[in-house]
């Protein structure tokens, strides 16, 4: 993992450093992290390291894209933080209901999501071994195969137990116990099977029969056990975590290694068969109930709602509660209609990538494309849809309208999947295993190829018609001669004085143009105004460092004086607060020249573009010195060499 060490550093540093981060867990291509201040992030600094595909916050977390090796970077990442990579779990901020329902799911899921696809990918294997007539139903090949395809979901309650119980920061150990008991063998024929006592909630979905009760408490026990099951076990430890913590709190610890699992067992055990598991097994019943009513009135609208949407929800990562639904009607009836509804997504993004790279000319965006299309194909597609269809966001409507027309021909002619498998290798998953017919197959690939064709022809036919389709960032003009695609952009000066190269500034970090192109001032007079309207972004507490970015988007630095820090805000008047809206002018800083030059401090100013990597030129203004509000570089956007040395002059 040594690799990984110099880029996990970084996003230490860029997050905030290790005191903001309270914990960090992953998923199949980003890193999740749970800070304390989400302002002390530098988004800016992540988006543009390599290695990293994109950042953002999403759902109260923030959310840093790695790519499909996210596991290893990971685990480098917990290892210079000195953390325990299997304690991680994330804290339940207050980020709304919804978010935390989502950040939930994703965190029991997740780590369970590669072995659920393994499974799925045996069950397929077996299914076409069959079909072709290999193996047969009573063959030891074909009975062990079938374990091993089948364990993880007869014991799932166990495994959810384990990582429900890491999410919800309780012991792992006794969570699995907690789903061994709702899967206990024959705990379902004691409870459910014999004389029916009564009946409650008669006529309606929720219709349960009594067999048993709990000291006269009704054991409402579904007739299937909770094998079948995912939301049970989520809320069972839910509350079988609070019951441990409170006596966690209470009992000593030279005691409560027994104490607190033999009590957190007697209370939640009961409770969680006889209360939550019924009410978890009621609100499954619902949420089937509602996707089953939709897709009966209309499989195709219910296949383009979900199809829509889903690549817009992988972008937040909020797509788990369509995967958490899928895996639950497997579970409970060995076939489900939602995954087919997403399959085809992944090969249409794949497929815009395929058009992307065919037509353009850019050696960067070809070795982009490479790595997003081969991730692609097995079914991992943030790389493709934040380094090449998001950008543009035509190429990402393309593969969204793929995705649709891949779902609707599946949800036309019924299509089911019999595994949970995903990617290229996932379309075995079609095979039905009951009667070893490829319709479903043939008609799985006949979907995709369309999505693919669907999405290939509108990116590669449309490539190049609108500005951002281009890969150098111009065009050209009937005359063969390179144009603006925008104008120039005009800054002011921040700060009278004398006007010199930015490489004659003593520090080196401003020296070489490693933070942003600009100009050095050395100051006349100890004030600072706003150079353009827009918002006072950062504003150091020491006051001799202020950044702004403008309306237009540029960005900003001004760092009054070398090593100036050390001054800890003496001699320095803030005038203005970090986050105000300024208008160009604005009085924002005052300072005493004299003063700070008299203990010895340089007073040399840089004034830098810290974007100017965004733009094709920052050209100083031809002068010697500068008065506040005097013109003093002129920023440019896409434009050719020559009207670089055009503007030169005319600065």
């Amino acid at each position: 993992m040594m690799k990984y060490e110099e880029l996990t550093k970084d996003i230490i540093r860029y997050i905030g450093g290790e005191d903001n981060i309270i914990t960090v867990t992953h998923c199949l291509t980003r890193l999740r992290f749970a800070l304390k201040d989400m302002s002390l992030v530098d988004e800016k600094a992540l988006l543009e390291r390599d290695g990293i595909v994109t950042a953002q916050a999403s759902g109260g977390n923030y959310q840093v894209v790695i790519g499909s090796h996210v596991s290893n970077v990971h685990k480098t990442l917990v290892s210079q933080l000195g953390l325990d990579p299997n304690e991680q779990v994330e804290v339940i901020a207050k980020k709304g209901v919804l978010n935390n329902i989502i950040d939930i799911i994703t965190k029991v899921i997740t780590p369970v999501l590669s072995v659920l696809i393994a499974t799925g990918l045996i069950q397929g294997t077996l299914a076409l071994l069959t079909a072709i007539g290999v193996l047969q139903p009573t063959d030891g090949a074909y009975v062990l195969l079938h374990a091993m395809g089948n364990a993880l979901f007869q014991f799932f309650p166990i495994i959810l137990g384990y990582t429900s119980a890491k999410a919800f920061n309780m012991s792992g150990y006794l969570g699995m116990l907690i789903g061994g008991i709702m899967v206990f063998p024959g705990i379902s024929e004691s409870l459910a099977g014999g004389e029916v006592a009564y009946t409650l909630f008669t006529g309606t979905i929720f219709q349960t029969e009594i067999f048993k009760t709990f000291f006269n408490i009704p054991i409402m026990f579904p007739v299937t056990g909770y094998a079948s099951s995912v939301i049970p076990i989520i809320l069972a430890n839910y509350f079988a975590s609070k019951v441990e913590h409170f006596w966690n709190k209470r009992i000593p610890d030279i005691v409560g290694f027994t104490l607190v699992p033999f009590l957190t067992l007697m209370i939640a055990a009961p409770i969680v068969i006889l209360v939550i598991g019924p009410i978890a097994n009621f609100a499954s019943l619902i949420i089937t109930a509602a996707v089953t009513g939709l897709y009966d009135i209309s499989p195709i609208l219910t296949a383009i709602v979900v199809a829509f949407v889903y690549q817009p929800l992988v972008i937040l990562g909020l797509h788990w509660p369509l995967i958490t639904l899928a895996i639950t009607n497997y579970i409970a009836t060995g076939s489900d209609y939602i995954l087919p509804m997403i399959f085809t997504a992944s090969f249409a993004q794949t497929a815009v990538v395929l058009a992307v790279y065919m037509r353009t000319k850019s050696k960067k965006m070809k070795g982009i494309c490479i790595p997003a299309m081969i991730s692609g194909m097995f079914c991992i597609i943030e790389p493709a849809i934040y380094g090449v269809t998001l950008p543009v966001k035509k190429r990402f409507a393309f593969s969204m309208v793929g995705g649709v027309v891949g779902a609707a021909v599946l949800a036309a002619l019924n299509v089911k999947m019999y595994a949970i498998s995903v990617g290229m290798l996932g379309i075995v998953g079609f095979l039905n295993p009951e009667n070893s017919s490829m319709t479903g197959l043939i008609i799985a690939v006949v979907a995709t190829t369309a999505a693919m064709v669907v999405a290939f022809s509108l990116t590669y036919f449309t490539f190049g018609t609108d500005l951002k389709d281009s890969d150098e960032s111009e065009s050209v003009s009937s005359k063969g001669r390179l144009r603006p695609l925008y104008n120039k952009i005009s800054l002011v000066s921040p700060i009278k004085g004398k006007l010199l190269p930015l490489s004659q500034a003593e520090d080196a970090a401003f020296a070489n143009g490693a933070l942003g192109k600009g100009v050095l001032v050395i100051p006349s007079q100890g004030k600072v105004v706003a150079p353009c309207d827009g918002t006072l972004t950062t504003f150091f507490e020491t006051g001799h460092a202020l950044g702004f970015t403008a309306d237009n988007g540029v960005e900003i630095l001004v760092h009054v004086g070398k090593d100036t820090v050390q001054l800890q805000g003496s001699y320095f008047k803030k005038l203005k607060a970090q986050g105000d809206l300024v208008k160009k002018g604005d009085l924002v800083l005052e300072f005493d020249l004299q003063a700070i030059q008299d203990l010895g401090y340089n007073i040399e100013t840089p004034i830098l573009i810290t974007n100017s990597d965004q733009y094709l030129e920052v050209v100083p203004s031809n002068t010697d010195t500068v008065n506040e509000l005097d013109q003093l570089m002129t920023i440019i956007p896409f434009q050719s060499t020559a009207d670089v040395q055009a503007i030169r002059v005319e600065a």
